[in-house]
C-alpha cells in the first residue's frame, strides 16, 4: 500500500529528488502545484493552467488523474494514457525538452526497524578474558596446558588409527607427486612437439618466400618481356589519363570596332520562305543580324604538371591552321579573337577550361594552364625526356592522342548507339559533354618506328590523322620525346613531331617547375638547316 511517492526530477545535468505523501499532487509550473517545475524545462504552450501532471491515490495506489493534453507525455517509453497505474521505477518523460520524472511509491513500515543481522556481539565475560590475558604473563602456562593437552591427545589415538592416517597421508602425498610429474612430462612432451612444428612451418614459410620471389622474378621477367614487345600497353595504363583532348572555337572581329563579323542575314521570298543562297562563298560583315561566325576545332594535349599542359601553337591560335575561316572572304579587315579553349581529361565528367600562357613564335609549341580553382591531382603526370642522345632512327615510339576527335569516339560505339547519339547531340560542345559524362573519352594509341631524325623534327610511322596536333610521342624510354604536329600529306604513316627539348624551354620561360626526375638540360640547337616542310598541319 502506498503512503506517498519519492520522484526524481532529471533535466541534462540537473536532477532533484522530492517526497509527497498527498492524496492528489499536481506537478507543474503555477503557484499552487505540488511540485513545481521551472518553466525553462518545459515547451511553450498557449493554452494551459499550469498543471503538467496530476496524480491521485486510490485504493493504496497513485494513478494518473490529469495530464495536460497539448504535451508529448511519454510512459515507459509509451504515449501516457488517462488513469494509468504508477508502479515502482515508472518514467514520465516530457517531449522534446528531455525533462523526466521517475517515481517510487513509499510502502508502509513496521513499527519496529530490527537490528542489522551483520553486526558482531561479543559477550563481555569473553572480552574481560581477553584483555586479561594480554595483560598478564599467564600466556606462557596456556602454551604448556596446550602442548600437554596435545600430547596426551596423541597417546589416546590407537595405533591402527595413526597408520591409516600416515598411510592415507602418504598416499595423498604420493598421489600428487605422481600427478605433478604426469603433468610436467606432459608440458615436456607438448613443448618438444611445438618446437618441432615451428621449427617445420619455419622451414615451410623459407620454402614459401623462395617460392613467391621466383614468381616474382617470373613475374617481374614477363612484363619486361610484355613491355618490351609492346610498350603501348604499358604507357596507355600509366598515362592515358593524363592526355586530354582539346575543343575550342574563335570568332573574328572588325579592327578599330571590335565588332564580330557575322553571316549575311537569311532572305525571305514574299511567302516567308528563305531564298536558297547562290553558290557564291558567303561573305562576312560586322553588319546585319545575322550569326556570328564561329569556328570550332579540336586537337590533344597532354598534362605535364603544376597545372601545365603542352599542346600545339595552332591548336592554341586555331585560325593559322584552319583553311575553311581563311577562304572565307570579307571586306573589312578582321581580327581573329579565341571564345573558348577547354581540356577533356579520361574519368572526368566536366571539362577543364585553359587559358595559353605561352605560344612559340618558331616551333609549332604552346603551353596553357588549368584555369580552375583547384588542380586536380589524380591526372598522371607524363615525364618529359632530358636526354635526346637516346632518341635514334629505328627505336620504338608511341603515339598517343584524338585523332579525328569524336569522330573515332563514335565509330567505337554500335551503328545505331552512335547515330543516336549523333541525333541527339548535335552540336560539339553537347556531343562532347555527353562522351565526358559517359566516359567515353580515350586517348587513341599507336606504336611504330623513328624514321628520321632532324634538328627541329622527329619523323615517325605510328599513325595518326587530323585531330593528333599536340598528341605525346613517347620513347623507348617511356618519356615524352616530342610533340605531333603534323602529318605527310602523301604518305599517312609518316608523321612530325618536334622534340621536346624546345618545349622544355618554352615550359621554363611560362614559369613551370619541373619535377626533380626532369631537371632541365637545355641543348644548343645546331645549324642543320631542315628539309622543306611538305606536311599539312593537323
Amino acid at each position: 500500500m502506498a503512503t506517498g511517492l519519492v520522484i526524481h526530477i532529471s533535466s541534462g545535468e540537473d536532477k532533484h529528488t522530492e517526497v509527497l505523501t498527498d492524496e492528489r499532487i499536481r506537478i507543474g509550473n503555477s503557484d499552487d502545484c505540488d511540485l513545481r517545475l521551472r518553466t525553462s524545462d518545459l515547451p511553450k504552450r498557449s493554452d494551459s493552467n499550469g498543471v503538467v501532471l496530476a496524480l491521485a491515490r486510490s485504493n493504496g495506489h497513485y494513478r494518473v488523474a490529469d495530464f495536460d493534453q497539448s504535451l508529448e507525455l511519454v510512459h515507459n517509453g509509451s504515449p501516457l494514457l488517462a488513469d494509468a497505474l504508477i508502479a515502482d521505477g515508472d518514467e514520465v518523460r516530457i517531449q522534446p525538452s528531455g525533462l523526466s520524472l521517475q517515481f517510487f511509491p513509499i510502502r508502509s513500515l513496521p513499527a519496529i526497524v530490527p537490528a542489522s543481522a551483520h553486526e558482531t556481539h561479543v559477550a563481555p565475560f569473553i572480552e574481560q578474558a581477553a584483555i586479561e590475558s594480554a595483560a598478564t604473563a599467564r600466556r606462557d602456562d596456556a602454551k604448556v596446558f596446550l602442548r600437554e593437552f596435545t600430547r596426551e591427545l596423541v597417546r589416546e589415538i590407537k595405533t591402527t588409527t595413526k597408520l591409516v592416517t600416515l598411510a592415507i597421508a602418504l598416499i595423498l602425498v604420493g598421489g600428487t607427486l605422481y600427478i605433478g610429474f604426469a603433468l610436467f612430462k606432459e608440458i615436456q612432451t607438448n613443448r618438444r612437439v611445438i618446437d618441432d612444428q615451428r621449427a617445420q612451418m619455419g622451414q615451410m614459410k623459407k620454402e614459401v618466400d623462395k617460392t613467391n620471389k621466383q614468381l616474382t622474378d617470373i613475374d617481374a621477367s614477363n612484363k619486361s618481356i610484355r613491355d618490351t614487345l609492346s610498350p603501348a600497353v604499358k604507357f596507355f595504363s600509366e598515362y592515358g589519363k593524363g592526355v586530354c583532348l582539346i575543343s575550342g572555337a574563335f570568332y573574328y572581329v572588325e579592327a578599330g570596332t571590335g565588332r564580330p563579323l557575322r553571316y549575311p542575314e537569311t532572305q525571305l521570298n514574299e511567302s516567308g520562305a528563305a531564298v536558297p543562297a547562290s553558290g557564291e562563298q558567303a561573305s562576312l560583315t560586322p553588319e546585319g543580324r545575322g550569326p556570328v561566325a564561329e569556328f570550332g576545332f579540336v586537337g590533344s594535349a597532354f598534362y605535364v604538371g603544376n597545372g601545365y599542359v603542352v599542346t600545339n601553337r595552332h591548336i592554341a591560335q586555331p585560325w593559322l591552321a584552319d583553311d575553311h575561316a581563311q577562304s572565307l572572304s570579307t571586306g573589312v579587315h578582321g581580327q581573329p579573337r579565341l571564345k573558348k579553349l577547354s581540356a577533356y581529361f579520361p574519368d572526368h565528367a566536366q571539362p577543364m577550361p585553359l587559358k595559353v600562357k605561352q605560344v612559340d613564335q618558331r616551333d609549332d609549341l604552346a603551353v596553357c594552364t588549368l584555369d580552375v580553382k583547384e588542380i586536380p591531382t589524380d591526372i598522371p603526370v607524363l615525364p618529359l625526356e632530358t636526354d635526346m642522345e637516346s632518341v635514334a632512327v629505328g627505336k620504338i615510339v608511341v603515339m598517343m592522342g584524338y585523332p579525328n576527335g569524336p569522330d573515332r569516339l563514335l565509330a567505337l560505339l554500335d551503328d545505331n548507339e552512335s547515330r543516336g547519339i549523333q541525333q541527339r547531340y548535335s552540336s560539339l560542345d553537347s556531343l562532347l559533354g555527353f562522351l565526358s559524362e559517359t566516359k567515353r573519352i580515350r586517348p587513341l594509341t599507336t606504336q611504330g618506328n623513328i624514321t628520321d631524325l632532324e634538328v627541329r623534327r622527329i619523323a615517325y610511322d605510328a599513325r595518326t590523322a587530323e585531330g593528333g596536333s599536340g598528341a605525346p610521342l613517347f620513347g623507348p624510354s617511356g618519356r615524352v620525346i616530342g610533340v605531333n604536329f603534323a602529318v605527310f600529306t602523301e604518305n599517312q604513316a609518316s608523321n612530325f613531331a618536334v622534340p621536346i627539348r624546345f618545349g622544355l624551354g618554352l615550359l621554363e620561360r611560362a614559369g613551370w617547375q619541373p619535377p626533380a626526375e626532369n631537371a632541365l638540360q637545355p641543348e644548343n640547337a645546331s645549324a642543320v638547316v631542315p628539309r622543306p616542310n611538305t606536311s599539312s598541319a593537323k
